[in-house]
């Protein structure tokens, strides 16, 4: 009978099983501390890049009741100051929208050992204006009638002497009654909060002097620091003679001084301030505030949907 007689490795066997069991830990390692690396590196980007065109496409939105081709603009060169340079067909624009699709190749380190060079990262964003400005403060205290409303045409905005409904000519005590508080908040906004289906107090009279002081004083500072202002067609929320106009139901009922209901909110860009007149036009600006869907006049917000 053979006996079978089985050999022990040698030394040296061993010792070359060891390495090479060694070298592929040492792979596996060097593998996963590159999928690692890699990885937290690629989620930095990605994020990085999203937050560029999140805020690229807030910027460029701003700019869509003025011009598509002006919002893409604004859009792209925020973006490059972020460290993303995004082409023009990179950016799809509406009249209500823009958005940007953009896809960024990031060299990889690590995971070159794996034959994995680079990894290619995309981000999508959308900024969308809705209108219907249904709450804030910072308004001037006159009282349109809703009906008048009008985009672009010339419109006197307060009634001259002899012409207003029972002692009221516009003005509302938004932030309180008196002449000077009147001028305070026509020249400054209103301190107050108000909001649609709200109703305010009137401020009957006149009040020419501090109504006069109140609005020149707008003018003039956009005068000296914002030419832009000089034109209805350019102006826009950051101009002082832009100001933002409680819409009311009507004064038809108002005697003295009495309560009206507020039905919105208009913005009006201040032409010139003559003898007891005020007169401008009704423009369209994107702001921020309170908004909600209903009647459009004009006052748009600005919302990131994706």
């Amino acid at each position: 009978m053979k006996r079978i007689i089985q050999s022990k490795p040698s030394l040296k066997e061993e010792s070359g099983m060891a390495l090479l069991i060694v070298a592929l830990c040492m792979f596996m390692i060097i593998g996963f501390i590159a999928l690692v690396v890699d990885i937290g590196g690629v989620y930095v980007e990605k994020s990085r890049l999203q937050k560029t065109i999140d805020s690229a496409v807030l910027g460029g939105a701003q700019l869509i009741k003025v011009s598509e081709s002006e919002a893409k603009r604004v859009a792209m060169d925020l973006a490059v100051k972020n460290g993303f340079t995004v082409r023009e067909d990179e950016v799809t624009t509406g009249a209500n929208f823009i958005e940007i699709h953009k896809t960024v190749t990031k060299e990889l380190t690590f995971a070159r050992v794996l034959g994995i060079q680079n990894h290619d990262i995309s981000a999508i964003a959308r900024a969308e204006i809705q209108g219907g400005l249904v709450k804030g403060n910072g308004f001037v205290p006159l009282g349109v009638d809703n009906t008048s409303y009008q985009k672009g045409a010339l419109y006197p905005l307060n009634d001259l002497p002899g012409q207003g409904t029972k002692g009221n000519y516009n003005y509302l005590a938004i932030d309180g009654r008196g002449a000077n508080i009147l001028g305070q908040s026509i020249a400054h906004g209103t301190t107050n909060t108000v909001e649609v289906g709200q109703e305010v107090e009137t401020e009957p009279g006149q009040n020419w002097g501090k109504v006069e002081t109140g609005f020149t004083y707008r003018i003039e500072e956009d005068q000296k620091n914002n030419p832009d202002c000089s034109t209805y067609e350019k102006a826009d929320a950051s101009c002082k003679r832009v100001v933002i106009l409680p819409l009311i139901d009507t004064y038809s009922q108002a005697n003295g001084r009495s309560d009206v209901l507020v039905v919105g909110f208009a913005a009006y860009w201040i032409e010139s301030v003559n003898t007891h007149e005020i007169t401008g036009r009704f423009i369209e600006i994107i702001k921020s505030g309170t908004f909600s869907a209903g009647e459009d006049f004009g006052i748009y917000g600005v919302k990131l949907v994706k």
